[in-house]
């Protein structure tokens, strides 16, 4: 019988004592397959009449996947009984040239018509997984190749969405039945079939919380047996460590454990520090031939442990678990309770840079193995920082080119220079050739009129509110603040006291605002002023007892002549000066001295009124200062 490209397909099917027939005239496929031999020998019959294509409702595809479930357990029946393997039967030889088993063609024709869409999506996922529950392991393995020859079609969108989870489930009941020593290199295809399967961004695919495999626990001798040649304390002491790198999370909040476990590992490294292996050693174990004699565990036999020792590929593995807890516990994403403290910061650190140094120096390709490492932990960390984040989608949305109204392309506008703005500087270039070497482009202003606004801000009478106040701002604020240190020494100081508004100048303020931020003497000032009258008071003192009374009066006798003398012979020095170089001084030069003279002596006289007021200032009379003295 041939299906072709438009027909009704009838099945009829033979059912105890009476007959079931499903019949249906609006069933697609678009390819010739051979069918007939998928029934001979078996309760059903199928029939084809040319039709129209359409798509069956929900009752009709309930009704023929449970035909087709059927049909496909009385096939593996069939295959079993013959004592031939599950999709190798019904395979015949015509022409020399074998032709494809019964249940991968029934497989074939369900995938072409959920891919069409003619039925439910997910049928031939369910398929698969009545196909695997019915097969044994072996068959298994050719029902799984079957399953990866598909991988492009059963992950289309339109058949992906309907029968992930079945896929899913699928796998995961595979695993379980499987020995993961046993059958390491199957539980590998597995693994891999599901992650090209399942999207990056698939959350179910994810180990969003980081739980550990805590049930994998290794089991070693813990009595010493007779007539064994190792240290067994260091024997017990390696493979205690397992337990730690089963489940690192155990660390973090039980210092008894951590330093168990750095007092274990410090053994363990000493041992493997003082062991250290040959480059002949290395390259007696050829590690290139592990893939086919590779056991996902090692022996813990401790007749072993010798051997161990010796074997490169065994002390890797120790140490990659060593720097995958030490990256673990450094991972980000966790609470401060979680976080290791600093003490073991410090040590992890050490530790860490111990065991990256033992890895370089193991033999063979001791520093590239290392770099392997080094480079799978940091895509970890980046695996980490995503589920962090939520595990948000890598795949990105291509961007919907907006149509213009009218069907017609807009087209973008062509700059002279790239884009609006440079091309409207290069113009405005002609324009204003001098507008670069003008000396008003940049003018850095006066004190008074950066800080005109603000002082209109203090005056009461203008009324503007505190919240709109210069102050409020600090880049006017500071650069106030730039511009008072540079020119106005005076107001920058008022800023200790007074705050922003003290540096105003004082020329701006109001007459009431202004008394508020006169300077006024501080008691640091007159405390400073009364230490040095008392300073130079006591010199004197101490000058007056040091010189006789006859020598003072001779002293002071000479001293007055001289002092009084200086600026005359001074006056007259330059008097002399001049008349050698002018000649006879005139009436008008002699009256320009005498104004001078007078404009000295008022200069002194001022002097004088101004250290007298600054006396009365402080409170300070010269009688005062006697007193300060003698006491």
């Amino acid at each position: 019988m041939v299906l072709t490209s438009l027909f009704t397909i009838e099945l009829s099917v033979s059912w105890g004592e009476g007959m079931f027939k499903f019949q249906h005239k609006n069933l697609l496929p678009a390819f010739n397959l051979a069918f007939s031999s998928v029934t001979s020998g078996l309760p059903f019959s199928l029939q084809c009449f040319p039709n129209k294509q359409t798509k069956l409702v929900q009752d009709e595809n309930q009704l023929l996947e449970n035909i087709l479930r059927s049909l496909l357990q009385e096939l593996v029946v069939a295959a079993v009984q013959s004592g031939q393997k599950v999709m190798t039967y019904g395979v015949s030889i015509v022409e020399g040239e074998s032709s494809q088993g019964q249940i991968p063609r029934l497989l074939d024709i369900v995938l072409y018509l959920c891919e069409k869409e003619h039925v439910e999506g997910g049928m031939i996922f369910q398929l698969l997984e009545d196909l695997t529950e019915m097969s044994t392991m072996r068959n298994c393995e050719d029902v799984f190749g079957y399953i990866e020859s598909k991988q492009d079609i059963l992950g289309k969108p339109e058949l992906f969405a309907r029968g992930k989870l079945v896929m899913l489930r699928t796998c995961n009941q595979l695993l379980r039945r499987l020995s993961k020593a046993n059958h390491v290199v199957f539980c590998g295809r597995i693994i891999m079939f599901l992650a090209h399967f399942f999207p990056l961004s698939e959350r179910s695919a994810v180990n969003i919380k980081g739980v550990f495999n805590t049930s994998n626990e290794t089991k070693y001798e813990t009595e010493a047996p007779e007539g064994i040649s190792i240290d067994f304390n260091f024997y017990r002491t390696l493979w205690s460590l397992q337990e730690y790198f089963c489940n690192p999370p155990s660390l973090i909040n039980a210092p008894g454990k951590w330093h168990k476990f750095t007092s274990s590992l410090m053994v363990v490294l000493n041992t493997f520090e003082a062991q250290p292996l040959s480059d002949e050693e290395g390259n007696a174990q050829n590690l290139e031939d592990d893939a086919a004699t590779f056991n996902i565990k090692y022996l813990t036999s401790s007749k072993l442990m010798g051997l161990e020792l010796k074997d490169p590929s065994f002390r890797r593995h120790i140490l990659v678990q060593c720097l995958i807890l030490f990256d673990y516990l450094k991972a980000p994403g966790k609470t401060e309770k979680e976080l290791p403290s600093e003490a073991m910061k410090e040590e992890i650190k050490t530790s860490e840079e111990r065991v990256k140094k033992l890895l370089q120096t193991t033999p063979p390709k001791g520093t590239d193995f290392l770099h392997s490492i080094e480079h799978i932990l940091e895509r970890e960390r980046n695996w980490v920082w995503w589920k962090r984040d939520g595990c948000p989608p890598f795949e990105k949305q291509l961007v919907e080119k907006k149509q213009v109204q009218g069907g017609t392309k807009k087209r973008r506008p062509r700059w002279r220079l790239g884009n609006k703005e440079l091309s409207q500087l290069w113009r405005w270039a002609d324009q204003y050739p001098n507008a670069l070497t003008d000396t008003q482009r940049v003018r850095t202003p006066t004190i008074t009129d950066y800080w005109k606004p603000l002082a209109e801000d203090m005056d009461e009478a203008a009324g503007i509110e505190a919240e709109y106040h210069h102050k409020n701002s600090r880049v006017y604020c500071w650069k106030g603040l730039r511009f008072s240190a540079r020119q106005d020494l005076e107001g920058f100081s008022r800023f200790t006291e007074h705050g922003i508004e003290g540096v105003v100048p004082l020329e701006l303020l109001p007459t009431e605002v202004r008394a508020r931020y006169q300077a006024k003497p501080s008691e640091r000032t007159k405390r400073t002023k009364k230490e040095e009258t008392k300073h130079s008071a006591q010199q004197a003192e101490e000058n007056q007892i040091a010189t006789p009374p006859n020598e003072m009066d001779n002293e002071a006798g000479r001293s007055d002549p001289e002092a009084s003398a200086a600026p005359m012979d001074t006056d007259a020095r330059i008097a002399t000066d001049n008349i050698s170089q002018e000649g006879t001084p005139t009436p008008e030069d002699n009256q320009k001295q005498s104004s001078d003279t007078d404009v000295a002596q008022e200069a002194g006289q001022m002097e004088a009124d101004t250290e007298a007021e600054t006396g009365m200032i402080d409170g300070e009379t010269d009688a005062e200062v006697d007193l300060d003295t003698v006491g």
